[in-house]
């Protein structure tokens, strides 16, 4: 499954560093392969090089790498400043002053300043930009009733005080917000370029520019194949190692192994029985990540309404079965909602999923699953229920469909699931629209490192909130989180753990696996970091000979 759903995360998960990754950038040159070129593998194809528009995997790996904005993770996941040389914070937490770097120009030779980002920010915010990641921008001032259409986005809470000073004036605190800076959402954007293309921006690599270490060539908005390039006007080009990135999109599983096996790929991602088959390869890479997928209950449909229901179609699936025999690839059969080794209590150091995990909500237990059954058919009058899942047809997520129809129809009298496989925008725009669908296959993988970017995606009213899902305790627990309790570290967490609580009683979505990063990597391309979205970060990455 693909990023958000999985699609699509971002980028911004704890960076590992991927096998055969040894030395350090700081190795002699005399360990420099002369030709610095790399073949990456991309499994989707981009869909565009618009920061505010770019939701799916390709597309922000993409800009990871030709575009930079404030921070980002570096290869341990803690964040470094980039285009930001300093921060400072007022004292009750609502003003953030971000310092740039002098001297930085785009791609096209034009300077790089804070109006930039006053631009990009208020043009990602505004409702006709249609961005699917706005919602992000809820904590700065008159972000909420500018994406509601009540004012104007020049009244955004940010403002350049020079060219390189950018200010930003938050209406709540939000400890994350320079967790939400290294997003794509919140890059700057040249607005003379902008604006010369309209609608047009960011549709090939002619019509974009790039602040970032490389920029992106031979991208006509649909071909399969496009180079990445050293950006000679990055201001911090001196550790960009790397000439050429040949980036290919492969989709086929046993193509991509057979251009690692005839040496025409250095990376690529393996799925399924390929994992098993390949551990024993001195160039296999594996470990465990933050990308968890899940099944939504569609709550618009009477039946999906009926928690008895929706806790027998949890119970009745055997998780740890799926993941080592239907996935294979290393994924784990989950505590929650919520990432196993995501986050730690800060009083004690217990993992979050296992301080919020509830017991029978992801376990199997098929007897209880025939009683809540039998209990929910009774309250809905019904001695059959035809229950169509979705899901789209790339990689494993009609396999997982499948496996969860057979155990479904086998141990549920009178339950008729039938997988309905379709293209994945299809059915991204089913769900989106909440209709079409008893249940649907879809996933995630947290945009930046903070409980609330896992947890609000159950929130009334959230974008990707595909079920419809609604429950005021768990409203307010994440009001409480990003309010009263926004700068204890340790009532906040306490917040989340009701939250997730709440969650998993109600079986707001039957939760599926968490998964793996599995790769095979060519060991003489050091320092290329991969994040739990299943992107590569490229920036000090180099080959050695």
């Amino acid at each position: 499954m693909d990023k958000k759903w999985k699609v699509s995360t971002l980028f911004i998960m704890t960076s590992m560093v991927l096998a055969g990754c040894g030395k350090s950038a700081s190795a002699g040159t005399h360990d420099y392969a002369a030709k610095q070129s790399y073949n990456l593998m991309a499994n989707t194809e981009v869909e565009t090089m618009d920061p505010s528009l770019a939701d799916d995997s390709a597309s922000l790996t993409q800009l990871n790498n030709t575009n930079e904005g404030l921070y980002h993770p570096n290869r341990n996941g803690k964040l470094v400043a980039e285009a930001a040389t300093k921060t400072k914070i007022s004292k009750d937490g609502l003003t953030y002053t971000f310092t740039l770097h002098k001297g930085m120009k785009w791609s096209n030779g034009d300077p790089v300043t804070a109006q930039n980002f006053v631009y990009g920010w208020e043009r990602t915010v505004n409702p006709k930009t249609k961005a699917p990641n706005a919602f992000l921008y809820a904590p700065v001032k008159n972000a909420n009733a500018i994406m509601s259409g009540k004012k104007n986005p020049k009244t955004l809470g940010v403002k350049a005080i020079n060219k390189t000073t950018f200010e930003v004036e938050l209406s709540q605190e939000a400890p994350y917000l320079k967790q939400l800076t290294s997003m794509p959402a919140f890059f700057p954007q040249n607005q003379k370029v902008v604006e010369k293309y309209g609608k047009s921006y960011g549709t090939k690599s002619d019509k974009s520019v790039y602040n970032g270490p490389f920029i992106q060539t031979g991208w006509t908005g649909s071909n399969l194949s496009w180079k990445l390039k050293k950006n000679s006007h990055y201001w911090n080009r001196k550790v960009v190692r790397l000439a050429t990135v040949n980036m290919q999109v492969v989709q086929n599983p046993s193509t991509a192994l057979n251009l690692y096996q005839s040496k025409k790929l250095d990376d690529i991602s393996l799925e399924g029985e390929q994992a098993t088959q390949e551990k024993n390869n001195k160039d296999f890479y594996s470990s465990l990540d933050n990308q968890m997928s899940y099944a939504v209950y569609n709550f618009k449909y009477k039946s999906m309404q009926n928690i008895n229901i929706r806790r027998a179609l949890s119970l009745v699936v055997n998780r740890k079965q799926l993941a080592s025999k239907v996935l294979s690839d290393g994924s784990i059969a989950p505590k929650g909602f919520v990432p196993a080794k995501f986050t730690t209590n800060p009083n004690n150091g217990t993992d979050f999923a296992t301080e919020a995990s509830v017991p029978n909500t992801v376990n199997r237990n098929v007897a209880l699953a025939k009683k809540y059954w039998a209990k929910g058919m009774k309250q809905l009058g019904k001695s059959k229920l035809t229950i169509q899942l979705m899901c789209w047809d790339e990689g494993s997520n009609s396999k997982v469909g499948e496996y969860m129809q057979s155990q479904v129809n086998q141990y549920l009298k009178g339950a008729n699931m039938k997988v309905n496989v379709m293209p994945k925008k299809s059915a991204i725009t089913k769900m989106s629209a909440h209709t079409g669908f008893d249940m649907a296959l879809t996933g995630w993988s947290p945009d930046f490192h903070d409980l609330m970017d896992v947890l609000q995606l159950e929130q009334t009213g959230n974008p990707y909130n595909f079920g419809s899902f609604s429950n005021k305790n768990f409203d307010n627990y994440m009001k409480a989180a990003i309010g009263k309790d926004a700068n204890n570290n340790q009532a906040r967490y306490e917040d989340y753990v009701k939250a997730e609580k709440v969650l998993m009683k109600q079986q707001a979505v039957s939760m599926v696996d968490q998964g793996a990063a599995t790769y095979l990597h060519n060991r003489k391309v050091k320092n290329a970091s991969t994040t739990t979205d299943g992107g590569t970060y490229l920036k000090r990455a180099y080959v050695v000979k």
